[in-house]
């Protein structure tokens, strides 16, 4: 089915993000578990992932000083709308843009996919925009969106991070887009 319609793709869009949030309700936040038990790892894996769960839960809590403590000094942080945050400072300005547009942002974990050094987590990010974003005027708005992450570890600390996630619904939830 094509969607290139623009109402017709925004309803679809509309429709298969209410089941999502829907369905989120009745899921279990990995995010809170322990490495141990969010799959069949090896225990450098579990290693791997637990450093990845401690930068996912500093976004969840707001602690930009934890979020820094888990990444090598080197660090790429690339957020895939953005230009990559280098280094500490980097990620510490691209935190502060997102926390104070939404100082109410939210992590949810539904799946962790680890092979080696390689941590994946597939989820959603949620908050109201209520201060500039990055440019963008404050809509006082909420969004929802799903959000994919691949985070390089190594030697525990983390290396480089890709952030994928869907700023095209979230444009639409804040007025921003059709």
């Amino acid at each position: 089915m094509k969607t290139n319609e623009p109402n017709l793709r925004a309803e679809l869009n509309s429709s298969y993000n209410e089941g999502i949030t829907e369905r989120r309700h009745d899921m279990e936040n990995l995010l809170y578990k322990k490495p141990s038990e969010s799959g069949d790892f090896s225990q450098e894996e579990q290693e791997n992932l637990r450093v990845v769960m401690e930068e996912l839960k500093a976004w969840d809590i707001h602690d930009l000083d934890r979020l820094i403590s888990v990444m090598d000094e080197d660090i790429i942080y690339h957020d895939i709308t953005l230009p990559p945050a280098k280094r500490h400072e980097g990620v510490r300005e691209f935190g502060e843009g997102w926390l104070t547009a939404a100082p109410d942002f939210t992590v949810f974990i539904e799946k962790f996919i680890v092979k080696g050094n390689y941590v994946v987590n597939v989820g959603r990010i949620s908050g109201t925009i209520t201060g500039e974003y990055f440019g963008q005027p404050a809509p006082n708005k909420p969004f929802d969106c799903m959000f994919c992450q691949v985070a390089v570890v190594e030697n525990g600390k983390i290396k480089y991070i890709r952030d994928h996630w869907d700023s095209y619904t979230m444009m639409q939830q804040m007025g921003w887009a059709k």
